[in-house]
């Protein structure tokens, strides 16, 4: 792993006042996210599914930035966050994993105000970027839909009490711009996964799916990365993902294209998607022997003068984090 230094990055810290959940704040949408006083790179840390740990990524990033010198200015995910806001609307398996691992009703800490969270982001001067997501298939859908209806026109919208947690709209591009005159890097997301196909997946909501309307929308705008759940079609396993996917990068040729989803270790796809690198992000679960972070579920997504570099974060700067000690690390 580099650990050389990069450009210095004006990191802005947050004065606005709590808003609640899906009430606009007029002052947030025109918010450069990544200001530069240098020519130096975009850093983004991208993590796979989290399920609930919404504050260890958070925390994480801060203890990555800390341990390498290298600040981030925002955070990517790849879906499955796992945004249950209402015990009552929990589905079945995240239930069934919550009673033996409560870090999988994580969203509870952040949708109202809690100790846990204002250490995490109020206390932390290192804790100073937004994390951004797409939906997976582990979400309350229709709290998602009404508060991305919520939002307005912007291409994302507010999950949390401190509006630090955003989602992508499905279909929808979001732009990182380094300043008013220079573009920085678009991100576009889609929801869901395939349902389609001997291994789609079955009785899911209907908002839990690929929306075709969705990837239509996106085939006409221009955007650098792809954040979805599921894989292009065979990009992890033969037989297993979406073909929609598989034509939109196809067609778009982002220059990265990101999933989760799926076990096992993360790592690039060894299909070809032409100039696009797709990759997929193991879970970040915590649910290793040691109980450090999965490996491949974290890595660095550097951009500049429309180009960029992807490395995944070596297991040995992942051991040091653990779900015995993220509160205080």
């Amino acid at each position: 792993m580099r650990r050389e230094g990069g450009g210095t990055i004006k990191l802005e810290r947050r004065t606005d006042e709590t808003i609640r959940v899906g009430e606009p704040n007029p002052r947030r949408g025109a918010r450069v996210v990544c200001g530069m006083s240098d020519p130096a790179p975009q850093r983004f840390l991208v993590f796979g599914d989290l399920h609930g740990r919404i504050l260890p990524a958070f925390r994480f990033a801060s203890y990555w930035a800390r341990l390498t010198e290298r600040a981030p200015c925002g955070l990517l995910q790849v879906g499955d966050l796992g945004y249950f806001p209402d015990v009552a609307r929990i589905d079945k398996a995240t239930l069934r994993h919550a009673k033996d691992d409560p870090l999988e009703l994580g969203t509870l800490d952040v949708v109202e105000r809690t100790e846990i969270a204002d250490r995490t982001f109020d206390d932390d001067p290192h804790c100073t970027f937004d994390l951004w997501f797409t939906a997976g298939n582990h979400e309350d859908f229709d709290e998602l839909e009404r508060l991305a209806r919520a939002s307005g026109d912007q291409p994302d919208f507010v999950v949390d009490a401190y509006c630090r947690v955003r989602g992508i709209k499905d279909g929808a591009v979001r732009d990182y711009p380094i300043s008013e005159e220079q573009p920085g890097l678009k991100v576009g997301a889609l929801w869901g996964v395939d349902g389609h196909g001997a291994n789609g997946r079955k009785n899911l909501p209907p908002r839990g799916y690929i929306a075709e309307r969705a990837v239509d929308r996106l085939s006409l705008e221009a955007f650098d990365v792809l954040l979805s759940h599921d894989a292009p079609k065979d990009a992890k396993r033969v037989g297993y993902g979406s073909e929609l996917l598989a034509a939109l990068i196809e067609s778009a040729q982002p220059r990265f294209a990101f999933f989760g989803h799926y076990s096992g270790d993360g790592g690039r796809s060894e299909a070809d998607y032409g100039r696009t690198e797709v990759y997929h992000l193991a879970g970040f679960e915590l649910r290793t022997r040691d109980g450090s972070p999965e490996s491949g579920s974290v890595g660095v997504l550097e951009w500049l003068n429309g180009e960029g570099t992807f490395e995944l974060i070596e297991d040995d700067d992942l051991k040091g984090f653990t779900r015995h000690n993220w509160k205080w690390v």
